[in-house]
């Protein structure tokens, strides 16, 4: 099983906007993202096996990862009966992504400071399985699961403040919340903060009636209710984004291929304008995630609520927020693109 390798020496500490949330340190991050090579064919809408908005999101995560502490980060996570026989992701993403960032991370310690040294992907636990969450299913044993007992044993050696960031199917966290329910340690769902992209959406794709209907919901409808009713009864924390990436960050960007071709000159920078280029700009909606955690660019967690639930009027003022913001957000991410890249 692949680890996460963290650098063991932070220069800097940086203090965030939402101090209010309990954190002044980096905060502690862990990622289930359906990643996946775009290069393997599928018959989505972009001719790929998994859409590969999350490869653009994930350069753009990599480009800010000085401002996180990246426990781990567990790639296709996802249940399709197509990625069975595929080569290992894990592997895919190492040498695509890792190799990116290593040659990239000296200029930005250079110029900006606190990078990791590197950073390693695990594939998930449920890629060849193909298995969905079963509420009626006991998880006393995490035997099957490498890549959640990964989590787990992780939250429970460290039991500190973490935020599980979900990019996609909502499998492995809804199968690590019922493992320790059963198992009596309700004390390490205190730790763990599930920040999650559009499981839930009033406005797009679902209704008022179902706002649950989104595609990363059904991709595991049961894993989705059970999670959103554990956070509706307070058994942990689990705050919803919705679809203010795509409708805020996304379509709030700079639009033309001009503006994209400035990121190529880096390693991580091409990866991200090249994952998915589409209607003249960058889909990376995921990354509301990560940007909504630093809490200083437009919005912070406080902005969501904490219990699972995506109010219809929050979400679209959340969307104009992000919006508004999306221009410095992606001027941030190519004044790091054009550091990496710096000769001098």
């Amino acid at each position: 099983m692949c680890v996460a390798v963290r650098s063991s020496v932070y220069i800097y500490i940086f203090f965030w906007g939402s101090l209010s949330l309990g954190f002044s340190q980096k905060p502690q991050v862990w990622i289930y993202t359906d990643m996946s090579d775009k290069e393997i064919p599928g018959n989505n809408h972009m001719q790929t096996l998994n859409d590969p908005d999350d490869i653009s999101a994930m350069a753009g995560y990599l480009l800010m990862a000085n401002m996180f502490d990246t426990q781990g980060i567990v790639v296709a996570s996802t249940h399709r009966e197509e990625h069975k026989d595929t080569p290992n992701q894990a592997e895919w993403a190492n040498q695509v992504l890792s190799t990116a960032y290593r040659k990239d991370v000296v200029n930005l310690n250079k110029w900006i400071g606190g990078f990791p040294d590197s950073i390693l992907f695990m594939e998930s636990c449920i890629k060849e399985s193909s298995e969905w969450f079963q509420a009626d299913q006991s998880y006393q044993s995490l035997d099957s699961y490498d890549t959640v007992k990964a989590l787990f044993d992780l939250v429970d050696q460290n039991q500190e403040e973490l935020f599980v960031l979900c990019w996609g199917s909502l499998t492995e966290p809804a199968i690590l919340v019922k493992h320790c329910i059963e198992k009596g340690r309700q004390d390490l769902l205190s730790y763990l903060r599930f920040v999650a992209h559009w499981t839930n959406s009033s406005l797009h794709q679902g209704s008022i009636e179902h706002p649950e209907d989104v595609a990363n919901c059904r991709e595991d409808a049961e894993a989705c209710k059970f999670l959103k009713e554990a956070a509706l009864n307070g058994h942990i924390t689990y705050y919803e984004c919705g679809a203010i990436g795509q409708h805020g960050i996304v379509s709030g960007a700079p639009v033309g291929a001009e503006f994209y071709e400035q990121f190529k000159t880096s390693n991580l920078g091409k990866i991200f304008a090249e994952g998915k280029f589409v209607r003249g700009h960058v889909d990376h909606s995921d990354a509301a995630t990560y940007w909504t955690l630093l809490g200083d660019w437009g919005l912070s967690l406080a902005d969501l609520a904490s219990n699972g639930r995506n109010y219809p009027e929050v979400e679209r003022e959340n969307e104009e927020v992000y919006t508004k913001w999306s221009f410095r957000i992606h001027n941030e991410l190519l004044r790091r693109s054009k550091m990496a890249a710096r000769n001098d």
